[in-house]
């Protein structure tokens, strides 16, 4: 079952400034802050308009002189089920990305979720990594032709424990051999 947190709900006193719509689980309590995404969101009748505006603050894996080139997954889900997907380009390296890029999803917002996934490329020997994840309850925006633009916090994939699915098949751990790897 999905946990929303609301400014009067228990979760809601603990973890401040959440983007709208934002939901987490009640291991976000003990999960570190991966850095925050901007992000735009709108509806109209070719779909949702999604763009992935900038991230800031994001954390590099541990040992790592230089910044990946990050890009950013979403996927628009419907219960357990990613109903389309879709990414942005790599940009420069660096943990204050700008990307201000457009994803267009033609289907509607009615029961989706948005699960936003920042992946790093730290270049042709390394996987990708995983530097965190947002999910957003769209029933929970007002979508219109004005665009909700907010800023959603970064979390480890475990934050979302007991929120619903999760896609894992991109993730890789940001921490050390101790972490889970998918």
């Amino acid at each position: 079952s999905w946990l929303p947190v609301l400014p009067d709900g228990p979760l809601g006193t603990f973890v401040e400034n959440l983007g709208p719509g934002q939901v987490v689980g009640r291991q976000v309590l003990a999960s570190p802050l991966l850095g925050e995404i901007q992000v735009g969101i709108m509806a109209g009748r070719s779909g949702i308009d999604v763009e992935i505006i900038r991230a800031k603050n994001l954390v590099i894996k541990p040992g790592v002189k230089m910044s990946p080139a990050p890009y950013v997954k979403v996927y628009l889900m419907e219960g357990k089920m990613c109903v389309a997907k879709a990414k942005t380009n790599p940009v420069r390296k660096t943990t204050a990305p700008l990307f201000q890029q457009h994803l267009i999803f033609n289907d509607s917002p009615k029961r989706k979720m948005l699960q936003i996934t920042v992946l790093g490329d730290y270049g042709r020997m390394e996987r990708k990594t995983f530097m965190g994840i947002a999910l957003i309850r769209l029933d929970d925006l007002r979508l219109g032709s004005e665009p909700v633009i907010g800023w959603y916090k970064l979390y480890h994939s475990s934050s979302l424990a007991g929120t619903g699915p999760v896609r894992k098949d991109s993730e890789t751990s940001l921490a050390g051999p101790n972490m889970l790897h998918y």
